[in-house]
């Protein structure tokens, strides 16, 4: 059983948006002046960074002045994302406490909190009524959830009708074992990573059509060798990895790539319709 305290845990960072300033300070920035394109060290948290927020933003079909819903949002990179690029209003909810305060300063940082509100919550229980977003979306957050069926009831409740719920998690292959440490689980007790009929079953059972599936291993792939070759040279990335993943982010950047590329794991990006 997943327990949604050591979840948040092993996501919280103490002291995390003083660590972003030092780093943004340490890259010769004026924090007065700082936009999202200079938080993208810390902000694409996910497997295809910009690119993959940007596809997921294509799949809602959003115009602007829209409001959409972020589940695990983190620390708001890609509700960010949405809101500047796209013109969307934007609310997200996460687990993790100090990811909503940080997400929430770096908002007011970049002159958006005014587009992106972020709350503490649990995704099997969302704090708004029923079909209050023109879409919803949610980027490596599955893996973290065991009870997918209440997930998915909870994304078609909030959802307005004939609109889209995009997922973009990462997926296990049937009747391979995964090794950890992985970016979302350092043990495998906490994690939920299941297969892509699991989320396809939770997904019609709770009312929605599906419009695609689309594995993104290699996609994943590439994304991860230009982060491996880079990880030493590149401060950014490597101060961002460390940051968001601990000390051994090496070992679950390594470790995911290789699963992925012997098809244990693999990227998946699911568009389901209310």
């Amino acid at each position: 059983m997943i327990d949604e305290v050591r979840v948040a845990a092993h996501y919280g960072k103490s002291n995390l948006y003083q660590q972003i300033e030092i780093g943004l300070l340490s890259l010769g920035l004026n924090l007065g002046s700082v936009g999202t394109d200079d938080l993208v060290f810390v902000d694409n948290f996910h497997i295809g960074g910009d690119r993959a927020t940007q596809f997921i933003a294509d799949n809602l079909k959003l115009d602007t002045g829209k409001t959409i819903l972020d589940i695990g949002c983190g620390i708001g990179g890609p509700a960010r994302y949405m809101a500047k690029n796209r013109g969307c209003r934007v609310h997200g909810v996460d687990l993790t406490k100090n990811y909503i305060e940080t997400g929430l300063k770096l908002n007011a940082l970049v002159n958006l909190n005014d587009m992106v509100n972020l709350h503490q919550g649990t995704a099997l229980n969302l704090p708004f009524g029923n079909s209050s977003f023109d879409g919803v979306y949610m980027i490596h957050v599955g893996m973290n959830i065991e009870k997918k069926d209440q997930l998915m009831k909870e994304s078609y409740r909030v959802v307005k009708q004939g609109n889209f719920f995009v997922i973009f998690d990462v997926m296990k292959c049937k009747g391979r074992e995964v090794v950890y440490p992985l970016p979302w689980a350092d043990r495998c007790e906490e994690s939920a990573v299941d297969t892509l009929k699991s989320y396809s079953d939770s997904l019609l059972a709770a009312g929605f059509s599906i419009v695609k599936k689309e594995e993104k291993n290699q996609f994943a792939r590439t994304f991860f060798e230009g982060v491996i070759s880079n990880m030493d040279s590149n401060r950014k990335r490597a101060f961002g990895l460390q940051l968001l993943m601990g000390e051994n982010a090496r070992a679950k950047i390594m470790n995911i790539y290789k699963q992925i590329q012997d098809k244990v794991l693999s990227p998946v990006l699911l568009v389901a319709k209310k």
